[in-house]
């Protein structure tokens, strides 16, 4: 009878928080939004519902890179199924090199030499029915998106066909694709291409210009790219011709990778010497259901690769770089087979879902993805680990990355920190994950532009465009995950990506899949950090004996990690998720510590985002300096490099690290000569001539050192 008591109970309560969210009361809820999950598109359990839906397309496309006049030529026939239940009068096509047609909005300064025409549409033909494309009364175009009007309705169900043949140049400004040097080009966002029409905004008509990244559909690709025969090219999905255009040599080569672990160099130094060249001077590449391809190419790139074994099956790994930096990217091809494999076995533990992947080296900074391939800047560790996380989020599990680009950008962010934290550093910690995502340093923390996330992507710029994509929304995953624990957390996250793969989830399909998960209701979490203004602000209230009590000045929730040092230099630490403050009373939580008489001194979140660190500290950081009898003779202007020029400044008995145009930096003294900043990974150590005058600094930041000159003695 007890038991079924409390099968009854659970059973009441499951229902009553359905009933609730059904009538989502506890944050916002856009009226878009509110509607799929009334149309039953989506469910409040954070499943697809029953009636979930997404148009599909098939692309054919033959397309002739122009590489000493720097154009493509191509054409392409496209289906495209209409597998929502309206009946569509319109197509809307993305020409996204129309970014750089004269008059367009551009959201950065493009080199003078790519403002032109932009995308040469040659033929538009619809269901065997050629398109003027000066007739205004059936085509329109607004910035890079072209809205045709079909003859006929295409209705629900049925498909439509659409051949194009078209021109562009291939861009001199390196953003994301184009020149990198005379013969090396990488080609993105560079094919007329449907817009995607979905459950909850109908046609996605955002104008692209360089801010925002992409949302697009579920796509098969039949690619073939035809060029001069001494070029090489590395693009998303399989290598089907191979055989017929890899030199004998190479395509041995090439075969052994695809099944040994080892490093195989398919093209190198050498074989670029001897001359190398191509049988066939057409590559043809296939992929199945991805949302994008693209692809890069050079005559004088070395290619290494091997096969990671993920799940039963062989993935290809490639590396394509520039042939006079071997020495520097010799490792890179089997650090990226280590990070399939992490992605795959731990974090987060999903295996990595297509048949390969290549990174090619050409982007100037930083990296940009595309299925199955990156384009990035260096061999950097942590770069690689975050375009290859992109695989996850926005490419398997198609995010809208123009409206919310946190659901793919913070969790890529996210993953960098945990897999490079746990299987490249040895840091176990959460304190460290943290550390890697303190937006502290962000001078946006609290302030105006510091924008709710929940809030499209498209309306946020370069002020705080990255903050918002990337760090913030990490914090966040690193919260919810410490607060649910490493089994639980994986038990949602997975969950989420399975169901969510090859799909597009809203932010409340993320919302709900871990609240019906973890049987919790985590909008403690959701409302603050996503829906509000505000910050994180800890505050030290007092030590009442074994006591230390701590409130939080601010409205959003953040873990306490807590460390004691004492009179005899032994430390005690403490850690609380973010969960402490649930049930606090008064909003004040008491912690206590031992050993409390002998205490020298306590910080609270050195490493946790926090709008002001100097309540954070007992006791008061002024009292430590009047302790510690720092000399003045330090204060004063600096130059390190001979450019950087810095301050240290005194304020209210406190000195402070100031760079020009930027915030003041509390510091923390160790001795007479010597400062730390608070989480103690920069130190500072003044040098004190014979007349008691500060001349420079040594400054120590992890493993580096370096020297810093006194000026203006």
């Amino acid at each position: 009878m007890k038991n079924k008591s409390i099968v009854l109970t659970i059973f009441i309560m499951l229902f009553v928080v359905l009933q609730f969210k059904a009538q989502e009361k506890r944050f916002f809820m856009p009226v878009e939004i509110k509607k799929a999950y009334d149309n039953q598109t989506r469910s409040y359990d954070g499943k697809p519902g029953a009636e979930y839906w997404q148009n599909t397309l098939d692309y054919k496309i033959k397309v002739n890179v122009n590489v000493a006049e720097k154009y493509l030529e191509g054409s392409e026939n496209i289906t495209y199924h209409n597998n929502s239940p309206d009946a569509l009068n319109t197509i809307i096509l993305r020409l996204y090199y129309d970014v750089y047609k004269k008059g367009n909005i551009r959201g950065i300064s493009v080199k003078e030499e790519d403002i032109g025409d932009g995308v040469q549409l040659k033929t538009v033909v619809i269901n065997g029915d050629t398109i003027d494309l000066k007739n205004k009364n059936q085509v329109r175009q607004y910035g890079t998106n072209m809205s045709i009007r079909l003859n006929n309705l295409l209705e629900s169900g049925e498909k439509l066909n659409m051949h194009i043949v078209w021109k562009q140049g291939i861009p001199n400004t390196n953003r994301r694709s184009g020149v990198y040097d005379s013969t090396t080009f990488f080609i993105g966002q560079w094919y007329p291409q449907v817009s995607v029409y979905d459950d909850i905004f109908g046609w996605d008509r955002l104008n692209f210009d360089f801010n925002t990244e992409f949302y697009n559909n579920l796509a098969n690709f039949d690619v073939q790219i035809s060029l001069p025969e001494n070029f090489a090219v590395w693009a998303t999905g399989t290598f089907e011709n191979a055989k017929d255009v890899l030199p004998s040599n190479i395509y041995t080569k090439y075969k052994k990778a695809q099944q040994s672990e080892d490093v195989v160099h398919i093209i190198n130094e050498n074989d670029l010497k001897s001359g190398f060249k191509t049988l066939n001077n057409t590559w043809h590449y296939t992929a199945h259901e991805v949302s994008d391809f693209g692809f890069g190419l050079s005559n004088h790139y070395l290619w290494d690769a091997l096969t990671a074994k993920i799940d039963r099956r062989n993935v290809l790994v490639s590396s394509a770089y520039p042939g006079l930096q071997a020495d520097k990217y010799k490792d890179h091809v089997k650090m990226q087979q280590k990070v399939i494999t992490h992605f795959s076995n731990d974090f987060p533990g999903i295996p990595y879902p297509y048949e390969a992947f290549t990174t090619f080296i050409g982007l100037r900074g930083g990296g940009m993805e595309y299925p199955m391939l990156a384009n990035n800047a260096s061999q950097s560790t942590g770069l690689a680990i975050h375009e290859m996380y992109h695989t996850y989020f926005p490419m398997y599990v198609r995010i809208n990355e123009r409206r919310w680009a946190w659901m793919d950008e913070g969790w890529a962010e996210y993953g960098t920190t945990v897999v490079n934290n746990r299987y490249f550093k040895n840091k176990k910690d959460f304190e460290d994950v943290f550390s890697g995502e303190n937006v502290s340093d962000y001078d946006l923390l609290g302030t105006v532009e510091d924008l709710p996330l929940i809030i499209s992507s498209q309306f946020m710029d370069d002020s705080n465009y990255g903050y918002a994509s990337y760090p913030l929304p990490a914090n966040v995953y690193a919260i919810l995950h410490q607060y649910l624990g490493e089994e639980l957390f994986m038990k949602c996250y997975r969950e989420y990506i399975r169901r969510w793969a090859k799909k597009s989830p809203s932010p409340y399909d993320f919302f709900y899949t871990f609240e019906n998960v973890s049987g919790q209701d985590l909008s403690w979490i959701w409302k603050p950090w996503f829906f509000e203004f505000g910050y994180p602000d800890i505050k030290i209230i007092g030590l009442k004996k074994s006591k230390l009590q701590i409130t939080n000045l601010g409205n959003k929730p953040v873990p306490l990690f807590i460390e004691v040092l004492y009179n005899d230099s032994s430390t005690q630490k403490i850690e609380k998720n973010a969960g402490v403050w649930k049930n606090a009373k008064n909003n004040i939580v008491s912690i206590s510590i031992a050993n409390y008489k002998n205490i020298d001194k306590i910080f609270v979140n050195k490493n946790v985002s926090d709008l002001s660190v100097l309540n954070n500290i007992y006791p008061p950081l002024k009292e430590w300096y009047i302790k510690k009898n720092v000399s003045d003779s330090v204060l004063g202007d600096y130059m390190l490099f001979l450019s950087y020029k810095f301050s240290f400044l005194k304020d209210k008995g406190i000195i402070y690290l100031k760079f020009n145009g930027g915030e003041k930096t509390p510091l923390i003294p160790i001795n007479e000569t010597t400062l730390s900043n608070i989480s103690g990974d920069e130190i500072y150590h003044f040098k004190i001539d014979e007349t008691g005058k500060c001349t420079g600094v040594n400054i120590e930041v992890g493993d580096f050192q370096f020297d810093a000159s006194r000026i203006n003695l």
